[in-house]
């Protein structure tokens, strides 16, 4: 304990050497404007003067930052909704594939699409949209088959030795088909419907901005009430005459 006192001194020291120079450059003029009992009158006088004007400088810097966030949030709020939309509709439009769902060798499935890959029987990718293709399987001691029927009729074999995929992951795998087939078909179904509802709902969203007009009416609100407003000139006002004050009492001018 002995041993750390002159370290705890020394920062004591430091600390009072800081509290003393903030007062003498708030109560510029010399040791006994910015510490003497007979000008405490005169501190106090320059200290509401200050205190006056940053609370109404303070408020009003913390209501116009609420109007301007809120602006900012209501338009971004109102960006993301026009481009969740227009994503949306151009979804429906053109669906392509579709997230990714699953697979089993030479055969990928996804949300409107099966790709079956190229076999002995075809060279290349084929992709077979969901609401026009049936599936099926058949299984054996030895190995599983499935049946592809495309939307043109062309039918498609793949088989599965059982050593090299279990039945019943193929099982799973036309019970995914099928599935996803009967969901594709209805989504195709009501894609019209879908597709006049989102496109209305942009237009609505481009053409009427409410959330955003409105806050944009209430920063302009705010901006011009705060603009007109007497009390913080007239606190600078008092604030410039308690500094002349002082500066007529000590010589020098405070900030």
């Amino acid at each position: 304990m002995i041993a750390g006192l002159p370290l705890l001194l020394a920062l004591a020291v430091l600390v009072a050497v800081g509290a003393a120079g903030r007062q003498l450059h708030r109560y510029p003029g010399g040791w006994k404007f910015a510490f003497g009992g007979a000008y405490s009158a005169a501190r106090h006088d320059l200290d509401n003067a200050r205190k006056a004007l940053s609370t109404l400088e303070h408020a009003a810097r913390w209501e116009l930052s609420g109007a301007q966030n809120a602006a900012r949030k209501a338009d971004s709020a109102h960006r993301r909704e026009v481009r969740r939309t227009e994503e949306e509709l151009a979804r429906l439009r053109e669906p392509g594939r579709g997230g990714y769902r699953t697979e089993i060798r030479d055969l990928s499935l996804y949300e409107h699409v099966l790709v079956a890959s190229g076999t002995d029987d075809w060279s290349g990718d084929i992709q077979l949209p969901l609401h026009e293709t049936s599936i099926r399987a058949d299984h054996s001691e030895w190995e599983s088959h499935v049946y592809l029927t495309g939307p043109d009729g062309r039918r498609y074999l793949l088989s599965y030795p059982q050593a090299e995929l279990a039945e019943e992951y193929v099982r799973r795998f036309v019970l995914d088909v099928q599935n996803a087939i009967a969901r594709d078909k209805a989504f195709q179904r009501d894609r019209p419907a879908l597709i006049k509802e989102t496109g209305a709902e942009l237009r609505r969203l481009r053409s009427s901005a409410a959330g955003p007009a409105e806050a944009a009416r209430r920063l302009e609100e705010v901006t011009a009430r705060q603009g007109g407003d007497p009390r913080i000139p007239q606190a600078r006002q008092e604030l410039d005459a308690a500094q002349t004050r002082w500066q007529a009492l000590t010589g020098r001018r405070p900030r």
